[in-house]
């Protein structure tokens, strides 16, 4: 995710495009593009499913049935001590791309979801859905999700006011201080 700054979108030439998006009540965004081009994309299910007992089906009479996780119950234990490790080793083999999630492309939802992932925990595929299945902690601990903008950005916290994530194109994936990104800390969740 792009912490609400304008990135161009990937093209087949060196052509490039700023755009502006604004977040929808159903969590999909709407890009209007400079060269007039407009699309809304809706909003992901999870790339890795969370256990059946975890998860509501939920409808309207515009969108398809998707899961929905339920808030995980906070532990206090930390998920893992080389979360920093892991994390670091996972973002020298990633680059950032909007919407990428394989094992070289992420945005910043697919690189908290691929960290957790690698140390055991399930959760969500985006932003807004990751907070929604996260128990908000005001301690955080080394393996928790810090989020920012309202949900606009996350990044995995490995402690001393550190983070690894994907922030964008020029800045990359990697690690760096949880005061480097403008705006506010939305909070700190636990998995």
């Amino acid at each position: 995710m792009n912490n609400g700054q304008a990135e161009s979108p990937a093209v087949s030439s060196n052509q490039s495009y700023s755009y502006t998006y604004v977040v929808n009540q159903d969590g999909s965004r709407t890009y209007n593009y400079s060269n007039g081009f407009n699309r809304t994309a809706a909003v992901q299910a999870p790339a890795v499913a969370a256990p059946a007992a975890n998860l509501d089906r939920v409808s309207s009479s515009d969108t398809a049935a998707a899961p929905v996780a339920k808030k995980a119950v906070a532990t206090t234990a930390s998920v893992n001590n080389n979360v920093a490790a892991i994390a670091n080793s996972m973002a020298a083999s990633r680059s950032y791309v909007y919407g990428g999630n394989s094992s070289t492309v992420v945005d910043c939802s697919a690189f908290a979801q691929q960290v957790l992932a690698a140390m055991g925990k399930s959760i969500p595929r985006t932003t807004w859905a990751q907070m929604a299945a996260g128990t908000p902690v005001s301690t955080p601990q080394p393996g928790d999700l810090v989020f920012f903008n309202g949900g606009s950005h996350v990044g995995v916290y490995i402690g001393n006011g550190q983070m690894v994530d994907a922030l964008n194109p020029s800045a990359g994936v990697g690690q760096r201080a949880v005061s480097y990104i403008d705006g506010s800390i939305t909070g700190y969740y636990r998995y």
